[in-house]
């Protein structure tokens, strides 16, 4: 679930539906842990979720009657996923050839014979879509990679990969805030946070999903072992915690644009897998960026 989402007060159908998000979470939840453990797992769900998301993506973009191009938009995204996972095994870094196959691939595309007069809208908007997922949610891939020894911690009985640390650094992170930021804002949420993206988000529920985002940052340092001091722990958390909610309301926006609701319907009580990695996109980036910094100095 997108933090912004969670900082605005539940409505009566979010409210009745709570039981069925709350079975989804605790199915999904566990299956997502696991698949962390081991790289080659984390990068087939990465690239499972990849494609579903751009199907979404696209056919949102459809039902506002535009005409992205879903064969070469899901090879682009694909394109860049691979690119990231390789990233260890090649003596030269492939994300710079991904990016140039895929701007290639869309143009291409667009030069088969058809009528043209949304040539220019459909490729940007492929390359835009494939780029916004598939680079993104690369992210994932990225932090799987970070090798830094862990250091001794509470949870050290649990043999913790260091890059599955931070993949649960990111996830508790959009997770918890998400949660506190639902709670905040049905409890206390008075002053709209983007009353034309999405009148029930409120400011309450963004500073309490804040608060909560640089608290877990905290605990997962001595919990998880990750070895990084607690000032960067939470201008990691707070920047992570931002993110999040920025990402939701980028989804939001393109939601309002097509007019749909959710992006799909794959997961019970939440919408389509878009609708509950809006934030995700966002926050692993952020994450990933800022350990690489807080580890360089």
């Amino acid at each position: 679930m997108g933090s912004a989402s969670a900082a605005s007060a539940a409505s009566p159908s979010r409210a009745s539906g709570l039981p069925l998000r709350l079975a989804s979470v605790a199915i999904l939840i566990p299956l997502i842990v696991a698949a962390t453990w081991w790289y080659w797992f984390t990068v087939a769900l990465v690239a499972i979720c990849i494609i579903v998301a751009v199907v979404e993506l696209f056919a949102m973009l459809r039902h506002g009657g535009y005409s992205p191009r879903l064969g070469p938009g899901l090879a682009a995204a694909l394109l860049l996923c691979a690119a990231a996972a390789l990233r260890p095994f090649t003596p030269f870094d492939l994300i710079g050839l991904a990016l140039s196959l895929s701007v290639a691939l869309t143009l291409v595309h667009e030069l088969l014979p058809r009528d043209r007069a949304t040539s220019l809208l459909s490729w940007a908007l492929t390359f835009t879509g494939a780029t916004y997922i598939g680079w993104l949610l690369s992210g994932f891939i990225l932090l799987s990679q970070l090798d830094t020894p862990l250091r001794p911690a509470l949870l050290s009985a649990l043999a913790i990969p260091p890059g599955t640390a931070w993949l649960m650094l990111v996830l508790a992170i959009t997770w918890i805030g998400d949660s506190a930021a639902y709670f905040v804002g049905r409890a206390f949420g008075r002053t709209k946070l983007a009353p034309v993206l999405s009148p029930k988000k409120s400011w309450e529920g963004f500073a309490g999903g804040l608060v909560a985002s640089i608290l877990t940052a905290l605990v997962a340092v001595p919990l998880l072992g990750l070895p990084i001091g607690y000032l960067p722990a939470a201008l990691i958390g707070l920047v992570a915690g931002i993110a999040g909610t920025v990402g939701d309301l980028g989804e939001s926006l393109l939601k309002r644009q097509v007019g749909v609701k959710d992006s799909g319907a794959l997961i019970p009580g939440h919408g389509g897998i878009l609708d509950r990695m809006d934030s995700l996109l966002f926050t692993a980036p952020v994450v990933y960026y800022g350990v690489l910094l807080t580890l360089a100095l």
